[in-house]
């Protein structure tokens, strides 16, 4: 069980992950374990986080590697380098006859940044058949897992509120990633958890570099902000003067006198 995001934003890409795996006898979950990070960096140059199979990760993450060492991502542009990575995956599936569910697909899937020779990416792998979707114009963000349900709406706030429809910095990019992360952990019903991972990919100085961040940051960040979102709503109830209720005025008196003859 997975939640994944990631946001392209205007000087590199954010992707984050929850750090739970779900040990299972087929479709029947057994227990939830801490997983190993589903956010890899490969060569500080690629970012890969993956939904699904564990094995089909270790399989991809091996494709990677070669990638990585015949220069794909320095060679090719961005969309030549990740449906590089896509073929190299699905002919491995096909050769080892793996399960092509009629509508699950092959139920494995991810997201990726890199910087390519046209610049910097984030690029969507479907879950049924590991096409890439790059993430470009309106749509730079994404999520994707088991708790996408809650966390695509979230995400769809924080852009609007946050990040105010516009690529974000990627500073600005982390604290909402992690903000969608956090409140989907909390409400989704033990299928996503803690720890949360956070990996950038920004240019410093003139190298483009991938790497890890700490989330501390990131945690005291969203707790503040939702401290004062709680603070905004209630000022105005308690600093509101309370006016008394208008006293009715007095009816007036329907009496007609009767008449004299």
């Amino acid at each position: 069980m997975t939640v994944l995001v990631g946001v392209r934003c205007s000087d590199g890409v954010v992707i984050g992950a929850e750090g739970i795996a779900t040990s299972a006898m087929g479709n029947f979950p057994l227990m939830h374990l801490e997983a190993d990070p589903k956010i890899r960096v490969f060569g500080d140059a690629v970012i890969m986080a993956t939904t699904g199979p564990v094995g089909y990760t270790q399989r991809l993450h091996h494709h990677i590697d070669l990638a990585v060492k015949g220069n794909v991502f320095r060679n090719f542009a961005a969309r030549d380098a990740t449906t590089n990575i896509s073929d190299r995956l699905i002919t491995d599936l096909q050769k080892s006859k793996a399960p092509n569910h009629p509508q699950e697909g092959i139920g494995f899937g991810g997201l990726m940044a890199a910087h390519v020779k046209d610049g910097p990416f984030l690029a969507e792998f479907a879950t049924t058949n590991f096409q890439v979707e790059m993430k470009v114009g309106k749509i730079f963000f994404a999520s994707m897992g088991s708790g996408q349900m809650l966390a695509d709406p979230f995400l769809a706030f924080v852009c609007r509120v946050l990040w105010k429809n516009e690529m974000p910095s990627v500073d600005r990019g982390r604290f909402g990633v992690y903000w969608v992360l956090a409140h989907t952990i909390k409400l989704a019903p033990g299928k996503v958890g803690l720890p949360i991972q956070l990996a950038t990919l920004r240019k410093i100085g003139d190298a483009w570099v991938a790497k890890e961040e700490d989330t501390q940051e990131s945690a005291q960040y969203v707790d503040a902000l939702e401290d004062n979102i709680g603070g905004f709503v209630q000022a105005p109830i308690e600093e509101a003067k309370a006016e008394p209720v208008p006293k009715p005025e007095p009816e007036k008196s329907r009496f007609i006198p009767a008449a004299r003859t």
